[in-house]
């Protein structure tokens, strides 16, 4: 039976010790799977610009692309620590790239995918650093930047981003995550997948037009879970359990 993977927050850096077992989870995919959606964070920094690329990004944008070839479509939504994606990794390896969110319909299902970090209106302070960050005069100053400094601001970076919204992302936002869904329920769809809150969940929330099924993403480093929905409509959680860590 044809099956969807959706998979959020790997986190990969170089040096990570996890990378392996990325690549031999990407590897493991052509034999079951007919799509992949990656809900962002995928790296603990990515820039749409060659000066911050690394190694690390070098090994896993090689394997998603020979994963493309395969006949697998790949499709990425921005997070929270993504930028300018679709500048040069659309369309290859991802036949498409979002900015904030995507509608997908599969088998009986009509799912909009999102990162999950915009879910919450409360998080101000983030949201005012993303629109900075997401827009084109940040961009045009990075691109000019030589790769050493852009190295440098790099890091400096992920340190600034792994502070904006650890207190908003503490604990999962129930009534703005109930908000969103309903609004989802509205615009046609009957699924909500989400990453970005780490927490491994399942939830329903009913609204005039019916029920929104919502599910959100654990870590895919935490434990290599992913969510795994069926042209049946049948969706669960499962994990991969390829060999150990190791590049």
């Amino acid at each position: 039976m044809s099956s969807i993977l959706l998979l959020g927050d790997a986190h990969l850096h170089e040096g990570d010790p996890e990378l392996g077992s990325f690549l031999r989870f990407l590897k493991s995919l052509p034999t079951r799977t007919s799509a992949l959606y990656l809900l962002g964070d995928l790296f603990d920094l990515w820039i749409g610009a060659p000066a911050f690329l690394s190694s690390c990004h070098a090994r896993v944008v090689e394997a998603l692309r020979e994963l493309r070839a395969s006949g697998i479509p790949l499709v990425y939504v921005e997070g929270n620590r993504d930028y300018h994606l679709g500048r040069i990794f659309r369309p290859d390896p991802f036949q498409e790239v979002a900015d904030e969110g995507i509608d997908v319909a599969y088998g009986a299902r009509r799912i909009h995918l999102a990162h999950g970090d915009l879910v919450n209106r409360e998080d101000r302070p983030y949201r005012l650093w993303r629109g900075i960050a997401k827009g084109p005069l940040l961009l045009a100053g990075l691109r000019a930047l030589p790769a050493g400094a852009a190295r440098s601001l790099a890091s400096s970076l992920e340190r600034r981003i792994a502070r904006t919204n650890q207190r908003h992302r503490a604990r999962f936002p129930e009534e703005e995550c109930r908000r969103f869904a309903l609004e989802q329920l509205g615009r046609g769809n009957d699924t909500l997948v989400l990453g970005h809150f780490h927490q491994e969940a399942r939830r329903e929330y009913r609204g005039p037009q019916g029920t929104i099924e919502v599910y959100v993403l654990p870590a895919w480093r935490e434990g290599r879970r992913s969510l795994r929905i069926h042209e049946d409509g049948l969706a669960a959680f499962e994990e991969f359990r390829g060999e150990g860590a190791g590049a």
